[in-house]
């Protein structure tokens, strides 16, 4: 509670968590006050370099449990729940499936309460958002407005599973599993294991769960990543219904359908994202829903990789209590306008706009050529660039929207000269230019292989040779037949500053391990078979269907 007598208006958190999460909203604040004992050293904490509020020193993954005091001294009353199952909450953890009832029934009582207002405001980082945005997408009738922080939308239909697609099994596997630690005793109980089970349960979940963390850093050498199938744990299969969806397409079809908000949420939501985030493409994707169906709504994407984004360094102003205060305590609109997009890895710089429309460039479309290069007109002779896809040694990840493995725009050149690889590159740049918007590669691809995937990686190439990530994603083709098929790999959207003497490469291959999962090319699936066969892709270029990419391009002029 703030101080003073209430009611007050009231902002609601569901953790999945132990800890009384709040974000900050890129708000700075005093990193001795975040919980009552360490308040209660203030003066003893003071920094060597007589820094009193300890910004400088800011560990951002740390900063998750440090906004509650900010919140309560801003006139807001708080309201934490543990979600179902979880810590010291009864029921059994369904893993999100519960929580747009459970969402709804947290924000009605609270609307009840002597001590609130009724005016109520719902928010959340990474998890925790998802339970916000669950909860608003069961249309509470006391819910007021929303606050989102690298929070997925739609992340089974768009981030980490789509449909047709692979898995994203370095955020699948690991976050997963992480899962199994706050499980409440309740819970443990439901699921039918016994008292006398849990050391056994507690030390095969946690020896699986090292040998994932541990592994991440050199999958391709690890046998918990390389094994097929993929993701077996008994203690871990009986323990966590959200484990099942690995290999239950019933069970991976419920969570598409109840997880995706878009189309639900009615009331005025701000939503913050990363460049480098695993969710950030559903996150785009629910501001072009709420757009679209005239609910208010603003998006501020920084740059940085999931767990940044509790830094106030990254944002160009602080946001939640702004939000809230508009929307619970009538104070006037934000001036800021109502999208803002960092330019990837450039401090300080921004697009702004009132509409997104507004910030995506005209789109140049440049055709693949057989000889390695990226043009805007082909000479439409029919060509093929040809290369060997192997599961059993896969292409590594190297950066990109990842929660787990590690994450950005990392340098590519050490994958250049792989055979198990086609590179395309455009002449260099001669004039400074910016990609902004949604790259798509629409490719034909020839091939014998009953199932394959397509990894696209946008590279940008420095005369120096180094090859940084701009965007990558993978598309899956589960059932191909014989022949050519048409793949479109959507890339996603960017804003990104491309130097002059630079170039743009196209780096296609049959798979980006441990991002996605490892496609078996026979038809089936590594979470229930170990078999793989290697397979032959060919990208055809020219013809009747040419293989192209579309960049949106801002130039200097």
């Amino acid at each position: 509670m703030p101080d003073g007598d209430g009611p007050f208006p009231t902002l609601v958190t569901r953790t999945i968590y132990g800890l009384p999460i709040a974000p900050l909203g890129g708000e700075p604040f005093d990193s001795r006050r975040t919980l009552p004992d360490r308040a209660a050293d203030e003066d003893e904490d003071e920094d060597e370099d007589g820094d009193e509020d300890g910004d400088d020193d800011l560990d951002p993954a740390e900063a998750l449990a440090r906004g509650w005091p900010l919140i309560t001294e801003n006139g807001y009353a708080l309201v934490i729940q543990n979600t179902r199952g979880r810590m010291g909450s009864g029921g059994v953890d369904r893993s999100w499936l519960d929580d747009r009832s459970d969402g709804y029934d947290l924000v009605e009582w609270v609307a009840d309460q002597p001590w609130s207002n009724g005016r109520i405001g719902i928010f959340g980082d990474s998890g925790l958002g998802m339970t916000a945005a669950l909860a608003a997408a069961a249309q509470p009738p006391s819910l007021d407005a929303v606050f989102l922080q690298a929070a997925p939308a739609d992340p089974f239909g768009i981030d980490m599973a789509p449909e047709g697609g692979g898995m994203k099994v370095e955020t699948l596997l690991l976050q997963g599993a992480s899962l199994a630690f706050d499980v409440s005793p309740g819970h443990v109980a439901a699921r039918g294991i016994a008292p006398a089970e849990v050391p056994e349960f507690v030390e095969a979940i946690g020896g699986y769960f090292g040998a994932l963390a541990q592994g991440i850093e050199d999958p391709l050498s690890s046998e918990v990543w390389m094994a097929a199938p993929l993701g077996r744990s008994e203690e871990l299969a009986r323990l966590m219904p959200f484990w099942s969806l690995l290999a239950d397409a019933d069970v991976l079809a419920a969570y598409r359908t109840e997880l995706d908000v878009r189309g639900d949420i009615l009331v005025p939501t701000s939503i913050v994202s990363l460049w480098q985030d695993s969710f950030a493409r559903s996150a785009v994707a629910l501001h072009a829903d709420l757009v679209e169906r005239g609910v208010p709504t603003e998006l501020l994407v920084v740059n940085g990789s999931h767990y940044e984004i509790d830094d106030p360094r990254i944002y160009p102003e602080p946001r939640m209590l702004s939000w809230f205060d508009h929307w619970l305590k009538d104070a006037p609109a934000p001036a800021r306008a109502d999208v803002e997009l960092a330019v990837q890895g450039e401090a300080d710089a921004f697009l702004r706009a009132d509409a997104m429309a507004d910030l995506v460039a005209p789109a140049l479309v440049v055709h693949l050529t057989d000889d390695g290069g990226m043009e805007p007109r082909g000479d439409g002779a029919e060509g093929e660039v040809v290369f060997t896809s192997d599961p059993a040694d896969p292409v590594p990840t190297l950066g990109g929207r990842n929660l787990l493995a590690a994450a950005g725009t990392q340098d590519h050149a050490s994958l250049l000269g792989r055979p198990d690889i086609a590179v395309f590159r455009t002449a260099p740049s001669t004039v400074e230019s910016w990609i902004a918007g949604p790259v798509v590669a629409d490719l034909t691809v020839r091939t014998e292989a009953p199932s394959f995937d397509v990894s696209a990686r946008l590279l940008e190439i420095a005369p120096d040779g180094t090859a940084r990530l701009v965007l990558s994603h993978l598309a899956r083709v589960a059932a191909a037949s014989p022949g050519e098929t048409r793949v479109t790999v959507e890339l996603g959207q960017i804003v990104h500053r491309v130097a002059p003497g630079h170039a743009l490469a196209l780096l296609l291959a049959g798979s980006d391990f441990p991002a996605w999962d490892r496609n078996p090319q026979t038809g089936g699936d590594l979470f229930t078979s170990g078999e793989m066969r290697s397979a032959t892709l060919g990208i055809v270029t020219g013809g009747a269907m040419p293989s192209a990419l579309a960049i949106p391009l801002f130039t200097a002029n």
